[in-house]
């Protein structure tokens, strides 16, 4: 299914307000939802993770995947975090099972376009660039499939509600 327009575009010029976008999405998030990121090295990628874990309530702090492929964070759903950054091939996402991990919790895939056709195809997909001058990132997210839809409208309506709460009171 080709993606749509883009739905909602942040403007991020910190850790802090991409991983608040991650926690929205993170509080949003329910079991057999997708979310694809893309974006260069240390585009905060991980940031958006740490934040969506921590908005599903996990107790453990995500870090990069890298050389294990996949974690996983319990909470009030389990999230499995898969980074495609050093795969060989596709044998190897596909050994992975990602689709399995969508029957009992919620999947967030980073560098999706190492793997595209193993993973699914109702996803938010998630593109962070970086803005060179300002060093600032914009975040684009665009739903792709209606369970997709669904995410991103429940995690815009929780991004609007944190971020007028300010920074001191969603910390």
């Amino acid at each position: 299914m080709p993606a749509t327009a883009p739905a909602l575009v942040v403007t991020s010029g910190s850790e802090g307000r991409t991983a608040l976008l991650g926690r929205a999405i993170g509080m949003a998030l329910r079991s057999g939802d997708a979310v694809l990121i893309s974006g260069e090295l240390g585009a905060g990628k991980t940031c958006m993770v740490r934040g969506m874990a921590e908005g599903t309530g996990s107790a453990t702090p995500a870090r990069s995947p890298t050389f294990v492929l996949v974690n996983e964070y319990p909470g009030r759903i389990r999230l499995s975090h898969c980074d495609l950054y050093r795969v060989s091939g596709l044998d190897e996402v596909e050994e992975l099972a990602l689709e399995e991990r969508l029957r009992d919790g919620a999947l967030v895939v980073e560098w999706p376009e190492r793997g595209p056709s193993t993973l699914p195809g109702d996803a938010l997909l998630i593109q962070i660039d970086v803005d060179t001058r300002s060093d600032g990132r914009t975040i684009v997210l665009t739903p792709r499939g209606e369970s997709a839809g669904r995410l991103l409208s429940r995690a815009a309506a929780v991004f609007e509600m944190l971020d007028m709460a300010g920074p001191e009171r969603t910390a």
